[in-house]
């Protein structure tokens, strides 16, 4: 099946041309959108085309944005980063999902210093609770051997009213942390060169990383639920980027489906 056809990229963005962005932040490749469906399908695309590794997309709106499992990720114009960028190889899941995160982590508390980002396995960033990020790793082909797109969406500029019922009590942005305004264009920088830094594993978490997840993780020490009827107490992220789970005195490994802190939806 054919690609649908990409609407024209945007010429400028935040007050200066996508060609300044591209050599910026030396990219082989960069397309800014007023807006798409998904960056991550856009992105698909170019890896399907033979792009250079660290190709990258960026939309001002998605309208039809998602999280893992088909969840629908809100991204109202200009009032966030919505990025998808390539990778070589394969990536394991959730190990690589995992190391972007804290490459998110560590860039968000570039642009917003005195911020303490944590990650809550597999795939969301918070900040005390809220969920300020979520990371979406696709593979192409089998078992990745095409690429991969790592999509990121960080909420910026939201206000609580701006979030839906359904997820207003998780859902925070930059500036509500804050209290100020964040530079989305500083931040896609850090993001970007925070991802050149995420080792190239096939599969588990480089020790230094995983030293790095324990200082981040939201979820060690809390009773969590999971799909399956999964409840106890999360007891860190193993090597292999599985979640440790103690339930009734035994250590359950969870490598894939989701898991959050008990009694929130």
């Amino acid at each position: 099946m054919a690609e649908p056809e990409a609407p024209e990229p945007l010429a400028r963005w935040e007050g200066e041309p996508a060609e300044l962005w591209r050599t910026r932040w030396e990219l082989p490749y960069l397309e800014i959108h007023a807006r798409l469906g998904s960056t991550n399908d856009r992105a698909r695309a170019l890896l399907r085309g033979g792009c250079e590794p660290h190709s990258t997309v960026i939309a001002e709106e998605q309208t039809a944005g998602r999280g893992r499992a088909g969840r629908t990720w809100h991204s109202p114009p200009g009032a966030g980063l919505w990025l998808s960028t390539t990778f070589p190889g394969r990536g394991d899941e959730p190990g690589l999902t995992l190391l972007v995160g804290i490459a998110v982590a560590r860039a968000i508390e570039e642009v917003a210093p005195g911020l303490r980002v944590e990650i809550e396995w597999p795939n969301d960033v918070v900040i005390d609770g809220g969920k300020v990020a979520g990371i979406l790793c696709e593979r192409l082909g089998a078992e990745g051997a095409g690429g991969v797109v790592v999509g990121i969406g960080v909420n910026v500029s939201q206000r609580v009213e701006d979030f839906g019922p359904a997820i207003r009590q998780r859902a925070t942005s930059l500036e509500l942390a804050t209290g100020s305004a964040v530079s989305r264009s500083s931040l896609a920088g850090a993001v970007l060169h925070e991802l050149r830094r995420v080792p190239r594993r096939e599969a588990g978490l480089p020790v230094e990383a995983w030293e790095a997840l324990r200082e981040r993780d939201a979820l060690r020490g809390r009773l969590v639920e999971g799909s399956g009827g999964l409840r106890g107490l999360a007891r860190g992220i193993a090597l292999d980027g599985s979640l440790e789970v103690e339930v009734e005195g035994s250590v359950v490994s969870v490598r894939a489906g989701s898991v959050r802190p008990a009694g929130e939806s």
